[in-house]
């Protein structure tokens, strides 16, 4: 029987008083009760998209009013955002009288469209369609990686060979970015390459993540939602892209997507890049989204 519309935030709890061994056995039968969306997750970023659904959220407008105080100028200035989405990190963020460049480092055709759309017109925006671990990146006064890392996997491209991965890594990337103020949002949850498929250490921490956090923010704002339009759209992101992540604890690593690392391995990483961090923080009363502050060490 489909799960009734008004419902979800109390079925999600209902999985969660169950033993830790059972709840994702539990999260897969809710996810298959609820019915299937129209729309592949981070494939539209428009109006009445699953993006925009998430724009509006919990847990990422923490993530927008964290970032948006280190991107108040006085003068020119160039960002680099990696990873454009919908554009609503700028809504509002700049004044009228602006004037600066900012770079989007995104390969969906259409990743710089929605910055286009928020910013004052002194702000130039230029599009770099490619992936952050191959793009050539001019200088900048700020650079903004928001839920971006996690879909590199490995620390670098040694690691990955290890894991028969062909790929650049976390390293890989933030090598790229050169700015005396780098801003990071990532989920606290580790499942990067070191984590086996099959690996029940895997399963579970996915379900801690996309379940017990994820999946609860998601649900309460469905409940609270009062269109019939964002209820869907906000149902099909916990059924496809909350509970639907357990599913990646079986995939093979290069069909993961998801390659997340937990505080302490988020900091270490850093170290590693040659960042100091200046401050960090959850932005979400879910403790799952960290803000981490970050500057060159040297």
């Amino acid at each position: 029987m489909p799960v009734p519309a008004h419902s979800l935030l109390p079925r999600v709890h209902e999985i969660l008083r169950l033993p830790r061994g059972e709840q994702p056995a539990a999260a897969l039968a809710l996810r298959d009760a609820l019915p299937p969306g129209q729309e592949a997750w981070n494939s539209d970023f428009g109006p009445g998209s699953l993006f925009t659904a998430f724009s509006d959220s919990t847990l990422a407008r923490g993530l927008y009013e964290a970032n948006r105080p280190y991107l108040r100028f006085t003068g020119p200035f160039r960002v680099i955002e990696v990873g454009g989405g919908n554009g609503r990190l700028w809504r509002g963020a700049l004044p009228a009288s602006a004037r600066g460049e900012i770079v989007v480092v995104d390969p969906h055709p259409r990743g710089a469209d929605g910055v286009r759309v928020e910013v004052p017109r002194g702000v130039t925006v230029t599009h770099v369609r490619e992936p952050v671990e191959s793009a050539r990146l001019p200088d900048a006064d700020v650079a903004v990686l928001s839920l971006v890392l996690h879909h590199v996997p490995g620390r670098d491209r040694a690691q990955n060979r290890q894991h028969g991965l062909a790929r650049a890594g976390k390293l890989d990337a933030l090598a790229r970015v050169r700015a005396p103020l780098v801003l990071v949002n990532e989920a606290d949850i580790h499942c990067d390459v070191d984590l086996a498929p099959g690996d029940t250490v895997l399963l579970e921490r996915l379900c801690d993540s996309y379940v017990r956090r994820f999946g609860v923010a998601i649900a309460a704002d469905h409940d609270a939602a009062t269109r019939d339009d964002s209820r869907a759209r906000l149902a099909t992101i916990l059924r496809d892209w909350a509970l639907g992540q357990l599913d990646k604890a079986a995939v093979p690593l290069a069909a993961r997507d998801v390659y997340e690392l937990d505080v302490p391995r988020w900091l270490d990483l850093f170290a590693a890049a040659g960042l100091r961090v200046v401050d960090r923080r959850f932005t979400d009363p879910y403790m799952l989204f960290c803000q981490y502050v970050l500057s060159p060490a040297g």
